[in-house]
């Protein structure tokens, strides 16, 4: 009986350790040549650092990849949707399940620019900290992403999209549109600047 137990126990953890592998195998394949090999992200490709954003939220992205409504005449987004198209749910799972298995590399290294953040900490607690809490760590339940780790560049060309009507616009985008909706009360673009300036500072 305990021969048995053992060996039921063996078999599971190898079965564990296959799926884990085949879900690192999906990520490194698919996505670590724009995401990097720990999900960390290049600010020189447009890809984000992606280990501090939830499942929920990144399963959400990708179907809106796939499905057309996070298309955007940005290149970067294009790419995204070009190097995704053909992959299936089962693929994107796995690759989904690889990267909530990363490590925290919530610490940017993509330069920051210029911009006021001492003023930017004001407009966020003013404009963002209602959905993305007080230290940007996010909100699954309001379908706001967590904002620590991703760069400057990224965060502010994604504001400026949904200020614009670039991004959020979609019928099927519930949180995409209430995004865009809120984004209209900062325009503009130092303002933004300032804002992203400081939130990037807050993995630092």
């Amino acid at each position: 009986m305990i021969r048995r137990v053992l060996l039921s126990t063996a078999v599971f953890s190898l079965l564990m350790i296959a799926v884990a592998a085949t879900a690192e195998d999906s990520y490194q394949v698919h996505c670590a040549q724009c995401h990097g090999i720990a999900g960390q992200g290049n600010n020189a490709l447009g890809a984000p650092n992606l280990t501090q954003l939830s499942a929920p939220y990144i399963r959400r992205q990708l179907e809106g990849f796939q499905a057309g409504w996070r298309e955007s005449d940005d290149s970067y987004t294009q790419t995204m949707m070009a190097a995704i198209a053909a992959l299936d749910a089962p693929v994107l799972a796995s690759a989904t399940s690889a990267i909530d298995a990363f490590p925290d590399k919530s610490h940017t290294t993509a330069a920051t620019h210029a911009g006021n953040k001492k003023r930017g900490k004001d407009l966020y607690n003013a404009y963002c900290s209602a959905c993305h809490g007080t230290n940007a760590v996010g909100n699954d339940a309001l379908g706001a992403p967590n904002l620590l780790g991703l760069s400057q560049d990224y965060l502010t060309r994604q504001y400026r999209h949904f200020a614009e009507g670039r991004r959020g616009g979609h019928s099927d985008d519930r949180y995409g549109q209430q995004m865009a909706r809120l984004a209209r009360a900062l325009k503009d673009p130092q303002l933004i600047d300032d804002v992203s300036s400081y939130v990037a500072t807050l993995a630092e």
